[in-house]
């Protein structure tokens, strides 16, 4: 055992430092390219990380492999769970824009049946990774893009839209949000959780390409080219909440009447 959990250490240190190394030569050879072409080259980077992810269980961290496995799995994320007492019905509809090939979000909460719908854009590549790696998942994931959410759902369709550290995967991650309002019903909420500057830190690899960050109060995405204040694009159509907890941006959006 101690010789497998030594293998997995030495196995993500190697997996980081390619990573960087790969990051800066990818960084060279696309410099003239827009984020959505930057974008779809990243993808076997973002496959590859979960091939890896479920053959070695979480990089040697069994509890977490466990827990994103297990169907009774609680909702944990104290915001989530705080609001979804707040609705009246005992069904609550939840979105996951860009939830990986595991969501998350937990399964149960007291009185409440959650209907969880999970998508990625990598759907596809996630069931095939899987299948390789013998897991059934509890939630399914399903192909879709959050830049076209209204394309495969309807407007008020949703309690909940929910993404974490996902959106700055994107490569338009405020028209993402801009979708995640639309398709919540009045009432409902949109629930944003990110890594502070993700980008920076990861060195703009792969699909990191956006940054999460609050700025004198106010919730702003941005890049090496551009800045974004959310709350000023949304404006008439989402009152906004951000705030940092230790290294990540939160943020809720309720939708206006």
């Amino acid at each position: 055992m101690q010789s497998l959990r030594r293998w997995v250490r030495r196995h993500e240190r190697l997996r980081r430092l390619a990573g960087k190394l790969a990051g800066r030569v990818s960084q060279l050879r696309t410099r003239s390219l827009s984020v959505r072409e930057r974008w779809s080259r990243a993808i076997p980077y973002e496959s590859g990380f979960w091939d890896d992810w479920l053959a070695t269980k979480a990089f040697g961290n069994e509890a977490e492999y466990e827990v994103r496995l297990d169907p009774k799995l609680r909702v944990d994320d104290p915001l989530l769970a705080e609001r979804l007492d707040e609705f009246a019905g005992p069904e609550v509809a939840i979105l996951d824009v860009g939830a990986g090939p595991l969501t998350t979000i937990g399964r149960t909460h007291p009185g409440k049946d959650l209907r969880i719908v999970a998508i990625d854009p990598l759907a596809a590549d996630y069931d095939r990774i899987l299948a390789k790696a013998g897991v059934t998942p509890p939630v399914r994931t399903i192909a879709g893009e959050g830049e076209t959410l209204l394309e495969q759902f309807d407007p008020v369709s949703f309690d909940v839209a929910y993404s974490a550290n996902a959106l700055d995967h994107c490569y338009d991650p405020l028209s993402v949000i801009s979708n995640m309002v639309e398709v919540v019903r009045p009432g409902g909420f949109v629930l944003l959780r990110h890594r502070r500057n993700e980008a920076e830190a990861k060195d703009y690899l792969g699909l990191h390409q956006w940054n999460f960050d609050i700025r004198d109060g106010r919730f702003v995405i941005w890049n090496r080219s551009s800045a974004q204040d959310v709350a000023e694009a949304l404006s008439g159509k989402a009152k906004i909440r951000a705030h940092e907890d230790a290294d990540e941006v939160v943020c809720v959006l309720l939708r206006s009447e």
